[in-house]
């Protein structure tokens, strides 16, 4: 690639008003040759749609992964002087300063806007690789402009899903212009009204000299490199994690890390414990896989086990198992990963299962609805309708209260009141997507969010008893033994501070 001084055609200059977070545009950093050649070059290996693998609430353009380590290393060299060369310690979330360029992530996406597509409002994860190394900044380049496509403009907002809907800035793509961005802005890619937009994304890495250890008890230290996604318990010592770094990762309590579950070959969504040894998991790359976590075998593997993303896996009891996938659908299985039984109903992505006391299950999905099943007969008994896209659900201990989760940030309480569900209480508990709900004791609910918090319920009332922020979404939220752990889009699991448990 040339050198970029040639065909810079202006100064760079910083979209935002002064005072906010860190975002500057640099015309130029590529050249025109450059941006056609990797558009041409994408389109030879193809480009994946999102429908299969992300939700049509959060994104609906098409894309590819291009991992290059030599692309990388070129885009680095031409960023120098570009960027900060450190960053101050509020930038992560660490206690250590400061944070100093590092490299670009060698994983780039390339994405393809058609007419009609859209990436709505959100926040960009960390590129988590130790608590030392990780990436801070969003690196996008236009590979495309008004000469190709109209609309697809990038809007970044004041504050996520609780501002006032008004971007606060508008950055019109133009060809070979970078744009980097602090990982925390709210931004959305406006629709394309024609052609075809094209852009190159990574991130930006920073290293820190020092990461001590969190203050108060194990930190997990080298948890996930990037989102840590599900959480489940094992024993009353052990528990297991899911991170998009493909891995399952299975810890003592103190913080330890006793062994790591390698197979899968996309983020791991979903954990189940079966037994004292074996735990089921889930993953976007579409496969079962139970494992032995104390020896760390996996024991069985279902390839293709749904046609879509799978989402969500929770153990029936008497050796079964029920997933539940983006393909509308929830499947049964046995403990050796052979197929039972398959229960459709859902209009859209099914987002969580749970098991209820009496045997049936409970399920939530892109479509709104609750559904109860009984798995035997493979009917739907019952439907708890919404009008609002759910993203988790969880069943109380009892049986008779099932809490269900929004993408605009809304809880909802169910009361089975003798054989019919009545909806006792609903209330706006984050201000952005709530990824997971989970009870953790009778009448304490727990709740984490798009809003980077972790909030525990009183219920049925609703009262508010602890929030706690994170840098990032926070993902899931678990009791371990008398504490409370969460986990986020940082790459790190964290118990929460002075959170104690009633009953």
């Amino acid at each position: 690639m040339s050198s970029p001084s040639a065909f810079r055609a202006a100064e760079p200059f910083f979209p935002l008003p002064e005072g906010r977070l860190f975002c500057k545009v640099i015309p130029g950093f590529l050249s025109p040759d450059e941006c056609a050649r990797l558009i041409a070059e994408s389109e030879v290996r193809g480009y994946a749609g999102a429908d299969s693998d992300y939700p049509p609430s959060y994104r609906n353009n098409d894309r590819q992964v291009l991992d290059s380590p030599e692309l990388a290393s070129r885009m680095f060299a031409r960023l120098q002087g570009l960027v900060p060369a450190s960053l101050p310690q509020e930038a992560a979330d660490l206690a250590a300063s400061p944070w100093t360029l590092d490299s670009i992530n060698e994983r780039f996406r390339l994405c393809r806007y058609l007419p009609g597509q859209v990436f709505p409002m959100h926040q960009d994860g960390v590129h988590h690789r130790s608590r030392s190394r990780q990436s801070c900044l969003t690196f996008l380049v236009y590979l495309s402009d008004g000469a190709s496509c109209e609309g697809g403009d990038t809007r970044f907002y004041d504050a996520g899903h609780a501002g006032d809907g008004e971007p606060i800035a508008t950055v019109t793509p133009q060809a070979g212009s970078l744009i980097v961005f602090d990982h925390r802005l709210w931004h959305a890619g406006a629709r394309v009204t024609s052609g075809a937009k094209y852009i190159l994304r990574s991130d930006v890495i920073y290293r820190a000299p020092d990461a001590p250890r969190h203050d108060g008890p194990a930190t997990f230290d080298s948890a996930h490199q990037g989102y840590v996604w599900t959480l489940e318990r094992l024993s009353e010592e052990v528990l297991a994690s899911g991170g998009r770094d493909t891995s399952i990762r299975v810890w003592h309590r103190d913080g330890r890390l006793l062994r790591t579950l390698n197979g899968h070959t996309q983020s791991v969504l979903g954990l189940a414990r079966l037994s004292d040894r074996c735990v089921a998991s889930v993953s976007r790359d579409r496969t079962l896989r139970i494992w032995d976590w104390q020896s760390g075998g996996c024991l069985h593997v279902v390839e293709q086990a749904h046609a879509a993303a799978m989402l969500s896996v929770v153990a029936l009891g008497d050796g079964m198992l029920a997933t539940a996938g983006a393909d509308r659908r929830i499947k049964l299985w046995d403990a050796r990963g052979q197929a039972c039984g398959v229960l459709d109903g859902h209009d859209g992505w099914v987002w969580a299962v749970d098991r209820m006391p009496d045997g049936r299950l409970a399920s939530a999905s892109e479509d709104g609805d609750v559904r109860i099943w009984h798995p035997a007969g493979g009917a739907s008994a019952q439907v708890l309708p919404g009008d609002v896209a759910l993203r988790s659900l969880a069943v109380s201990e009892c049986g008779r209260h099932i809490a269900t989760a929004d993408i605009a940030g809304g809880l909802a309480l169910w009361e089975l009141r003798g054989d019919a569900w009545t909806k006792q209480r609903s209330f706006a508990a984050h201000r952005a997507a709530v990824r997971r709900v989970r009870w953790l004791s009778g009448n304490l609910l727990a709740s984490a969010g798009e809003d980077n918090q972790t909030r525990l319920w009183a219920m049925p009332d609703g009262t508010q008893i602890h929030e706690e922020g994170r840098q990032n979404f926070t993902t899931d939220i678990m009791a371990a033994g008398e504490g409370i752990l969460s986990c986020s889009y940082d790459g790190q699991i964290r118990w929460l501070n002075n959170a104690a448990r009633t009953g």
